[in-house]
Parts: structure tokens; sequence; C-alpha cells
């Protein structure tokens, strides 16, 4: 893990129900992003029918279910690995700012990312 700053769990799912694999580019997991962007349109050609895509009005909720599981199972990955990165950095066990969830440095009385003053010291 090259980056080492805490990640928003909601917000990579958010972008991910936006634009699937969104919160994997997000949570610098490329080819994880890039996987659900294929699977998602390998799906797409496969399961789906080409009504749903032409004729959305005379398509069916189950012609576009596979694409539904696909994009929740995609949105699902995105906040469990945000919180799986979370959770490694606390196991860390360095300290961190708790407005912006940085490392801190232990000589300053303040945040070196967000100026914020920390009550403790």
């Amino acid at each position: 893990m090259g980056d080492q700053s805490s990640k928003r769990p909601w917000l990579a799912a958010g972008l991910t129900l936006f634009v699937p694999g969104l919160g994997q580019l997000y949570l610098r997991r490329w080819l994880r992003a890039l996987g659900w962007i294929t699977l998602l349109v390998t799906v797409s050609f496969v399961f789906v029918p080409e009504s749903v895509f032409t004729d959305v009005g005379s398509a069916t909720l189950w012609d576009g279910l596979p694409l539904v599981i696909v994009g929740t199972l995609c949105v699902l990955d995105a906040y469990l690995l945000a919180q799986h990165h979370n959770l490694q950095l606390e196991a860390q066990g360095t300290a961190r700012c708790s407005s912006c969830y940085r490392e801190l440095d232990t000589e300053l009385s303040f945040c070196p990312w967000c100026a914020t003053a920390d009550p403790d010291r």
C-alpha cells in the first residue's frame, strides 16, 4: 500500500454507484477497477438482451437484473476495500489526526496536513 491516507468507504461506494469501477480507482486499485468494468461489459453483452439498451420501455426488470447484480457487487467491493484499507492503517499503530486521518508528527502540537490543533498535547 503506497498511499497511507485513510479512505472514506461511503465515498468509494458512492463513486462506484455513479460509475462502476470509479470507487476502485479512488482506492488506487487499477486492475480491480478494470476487472469490474470488463465484467460489466461482458455481462451486458452475454446475459442482457439488446432490447434493454435500445427500447427501455419494452424491457422487463428481469432483463436488466444481471447488470444490477454486477453493479451491486461492485459497490459492495469498493466499500469493503476501503474499510479493509482503513483497518490496515489502524493496525500499523501510527498516530492519526482526528480531522483528516493522516499520519501525525509526534514532535508537533498540530496536524501538518490540516493545521488542526491536537487537544491531547
